[in-house]
């Protein structure tokens, strides 16, 4: 009973799925709204200039009724409509309903124009009720001396006067919400917009022309043609200029903020999305929010970055079938156009291992158990040849080639070759392989001048050395057969290994042996591990 009364209790008050999800577009349209009530702005600051300059402070409360409820009521019903289609792509983000995203991303591309004519719409509406109230009017007496002809041109000047000044503010105002809008979409849901068409440098082209266009033309007008009508508002020809001008600058001032708004934002974000690259972030993208050239440069660095973390995966591709480091002096090589790409002479010390009966052991186990052993072994044995400044040049089956001193100069490789194959046996002994196989590795080292560079056909290269010393060491793993032995080294690398043999590593000499294929001997030694 209480359990049950315990989850009655529990789907009251948890929102259902319905409520969150309209929930998720609430800010963004309280953001919208808002912002779009802010042309309120321009009129407060016209009507409280008119009010200081003419003297008439009766007006305030109905200009006050008339803003209420026509620039912040009708104009906010308004603006819900408008967002509704972006409001509905949000929900069908938030609830994976991918049918409502069409008609909110039209709406949002033309969000900043449609605000504007909206805006235009309520600025005439608005001029058609004070006038017709008579807000402004402060001497009726003298207004029965206008000419009919001269009230409906000024009606018509001052409508739109007032509604283009509405207008311009709304179009920048609803672009920096749209561009605030689509980054956080980008950054809520990952949803990538494309740039559009727009210039900024047109966009300002007309927001200065027209601006500067009304306000010459009222200037203009109320030195001309308007006088009469001015002094029933009870202003002079000079109060009515500086009233011109305060309109203007009001206007101008809020459409320079939102501007601001949209050009610097985007540039920060791009700015510290490219200081994300610097620092090696290459999965950092920066949202298309701007449909001008703001827009276009985001998705270009996207592009690039997309460019670079291809590469990046490619690269690290690549690095899981070629050593790390050979990579990497590759890429130095090519990148510094280094005359070395083609091959270079090295004193090294080269190392071959092979998995004693390899061939008995795969014979027992299925293709994929081999595969998944092999793989378990080379993790074990690399390692310690990684440590010990060598890299492994490829795999050939179960044998591997490394080689010191090829990649990185090392002046002690001799000592680190050999270091390495007492670190690798003493693993191998320890560990069981797929839980419980053991396995032996038999090594041969011999140090000697090889070219290391890459080797193969145009459309495909190996980074591998060539030479005696390459091949010297290849037979002395094998001879390992022959010796009874794990670890075989020639007497060339055993005179460079003073250090080891001074910290009690002890080179046990097995004599002179007749290497297949040439025509010098040579002395071997072994380890005893």
């Amino acid at each position: 009973m209480i359990q049950d009364m315990s989850n009655i209790a529990q789907s009251i008050l948890r929102p259902t799925t319905a409520s969150t999800n309209q929930s998720a577009s609430a800010p963004f349209v309280a953001r919208y709204v808002v912002a779009m009530i802010g042309m309120t702005i321009i009129d407060v600051c016209f009507s409280g200039a008119y009010v200081l300059i003419s003297g008439n402070t009766s007006l305030i409360w109905r200009a006050a009724l008339v803003n209420i409820s026509i620039l912040v009521g009708l104009n906010a019903i308004g603006a819900w409509f408008l967002f509704r289609p972006i409001s509905k792509m949000i929900t069908g983000l938030h609830s994976n309903s991918p049918q409502r995203l069409s008609p909110g991303l039209r709406r949002l591309r033309q969000l900043a124009l449609a605000s504007s004519i909206w805006a235009f719409c309520v600025g005439l509406i608005y001029s058609v009720a004070a006038f017709g109230l008579g807000i402004f009017n402060t001497y009726p007496e003298l207004s029965a001396q206008v000419p009919t002809i001269l009230k409906i041109y000024g009606s018509l000047w001052f409508s739109f006067a007032y509604a283009a000044h509405f207008a311009i503010y709304a179009f920048f105002a609803a672009a920096a919400c749209s561009e605030t809008i689509k980054h956080d979409i980008h950054k809520n849901w990952g949803f990538n917009f494309r740039p559009g068409r727009a210039r900024i440098g047109h966009r300002l082209a007309v927001v200065i022309l027209a601006l500067t266009l009304i306000s010459s033309m009222a200037i203009l007008l109320d030195l001309t043609v308007f006088r009469d009508i001015r002094a029933t508002q009870g202003l002079s020809v000079e109060q009515a200029v500086i009233l011109d001008v305060i309109a203007t600058e009001t206007a101008a001032v809020l459409c320079l903020y939102f501007i601001n708004r949209t050009l610097t934002s985007p540039i920060s974000r791009l700015t510290e999305a490219v200081r994300d690259i610097g620092q090696g972030k290459i999965d950092t993208r920066i949202a298309v929010t701007s449909d001008d050239e703001a827009g276009k440069l985001a998705f270009e660095f996207n592009r690039m970055a997309e460019g670079l973390s291809e590469k990046d995966r490619m690269r690290r591709a690549f690095e899981r079938y070629v050593s790390q480091d050979v990579v990497n002096l590759a890429m130095e090589r090519e990148r510094n156009d280094d005359p070395r790409a083609s091959g270079e002479l090295r004193y090294a010390t080269v190392m071959f291992t092979d998995i004693s009966g390899f061939t008995r052991m795969a014979e027992q186990l299925e293709p994929a158990e081999v595969i998944s052993l092999l793989n378990e072994y080379f993790d074990l044995v690399n390692a310690p040849i990684r440590d010990h400044g060598g890299a492994v040049l490829n795999y050939v089956g179960d044998a591997l080639h490394a080689a010191f001193n090829v990649v990185h100069d090392d002046p002690d490789h001799a000592a680190n070759a050999v270091r390495a194959a007492i670190a690798m046996q003493n693993l191998g002994r320890k560990h069981l392989f797929a839980g419980h196989q053991k396995i032996e590795t038999r090594i041969g080292i011999h140090t000697g001048p090889v070219v290391a560079g890459p080797v193969g056909s145009r459309d495909r290269v190996d980074f591998t050395i060539q030479g005696d010393a390459a091949n010297l060491a290849s037979r002395l793993e094998n001879m390992n057969k022959e010796t009874g032995t794990e670890i075989l080294i020639s007497e060339t690398t055993r005179t460079l290994c003073h250090e080891l043999e001074d910290a009690g590593v002890d080179f046990r000499a097995l004599g002179t042996f007749d290497i297949r294929g040439r025509q010098q001997t040579i002395d071997l030694f072994t380890i005893d591990i």
